[in-house]
């Protein structure tokens, strides 16, 4: 298998650190975006090994950080906290998009021509990467499909009171429970989810995407207290039937058993990534109709 670091540069300039992950074989394969979630990034856990799984699979992987994601140079640790406090869910859609086009147009990727299907495009997202995944593929023609793993139903998870403390003081602190750090997030997050309320609706885009014979998987565990199930199956009831799914992974939570530093997959993980590339599989390389040429 071969593993690239590379970086795409964001339309305002920013690096988006990337990993490629593929299994040459001179045939052009459809491409997987992972995206991570809030407090999170590329390298956490066993997403690594969930991308070269992927990839394994016969699909051409990419996994990368959002600039304000909190991360930088050294991809493990909290050290732009200062950048992490200014992200914004507009942001990370602009910049999701911006790794889209680099891929369609074949810009700043690292693999040949004949190695990748730039018309076959998955997204896979975990947790807030899902619920980007769901509001940015109804937009781009080469997304085929989207498989979110514990996502929030909504972008406004705040109380009313919350929401003041956060524009009284201008900013909100979150703490992360791992790292111990305290996190700040500024009031711009506020103001871009109160702005964009009607672009940032998490069930219209499922009903978007799916309206567009796009594939969705939604995939929870039953014991997610961080979002609970029942936020995938609002997610659900708003797409089209023919082209969603919905799986409950019982006795697991919010990472399916996962843990960062642990690299393995744990079980609970390991089902939800077989019935991710079933899916994928199914909507990028069997699906009936043709992809452009």
């Amino acid at each position: 298998m071969i593993h690239n670091q590379f970086i795409i540069r964001s339309r305002e300039g920013e690096k988006l650190r990337a990993d490629l992950r593929y299994v040459p074989d001179g045939k052009r394969k459809p491409v997987i975006i992972f995206l991570h979630g809030f407090k999170g990034f590329k390298n956490w856990g066993p997403f690594p090994a969930v991308c070269e799984s992927i990839a394994s699979s016969g699909f051409i992987s990419i996994a990368f950080n959002f600039s304000h994601n909190g991360v930088g140079d050294d991809l493990i640790n909290f050290t732009e906290l200062d950048r992490f406090a200014e992200n914004t869910f507009s942001r990370e859609l602009d910049e999701l998009s911006d790794v889209i086009n680099a891929i369609t147009m074949l810009n700043e990727i690292p693999i040949e021509e004949s190695e990748i299907h730039a018309d076959a495009i998955g997204l896979h997202g975990h947790s807030r990467g899902g619920l980007v995944a769901i509001l940015g593929a109804p937009h781009h023609r080469a997304v085929r499909a989207v498989a979110a793993w514990s996502p929030p139903s909504s972008c406004n998870r705040y109380t009313e009171a919350r929401k003041a403390e956060w524009r009284e003081k201008g900013y909100l602190e979150v703490e992360n429970s791992r790292t111990n750090q305290i996190m700040r997030l500024n009031i711009s997050l506020l103001n871009d989810i109160e702005k964009n309320a009607e672009s940032l609706n998490i069930p219209v885009g499922a009903k978007s995407l799916t309206s567009q014979e796009k594939g969705l998987l939604l995939i929870a565990g039953s014991e997610d207290l961080t979002v609970r199930p029942e936020e995938s199956e609002s997610i659900f009831t708003q797409a089209v039937k023919e082209y969603s799914e919905l799986h409950i992974i019982p006795n697991t939570g919010h990472t399916f058993g996962a843990e960062h530093p642990n690299p393995a997959i744990p079980p609970p993980m390991g089902k939800a990534l077989e019935k991710t590339t079933t899916f994928f599989r199914r909507y990028l390389v069997e699906y009936p109709i043709p992809f452009p040429e």
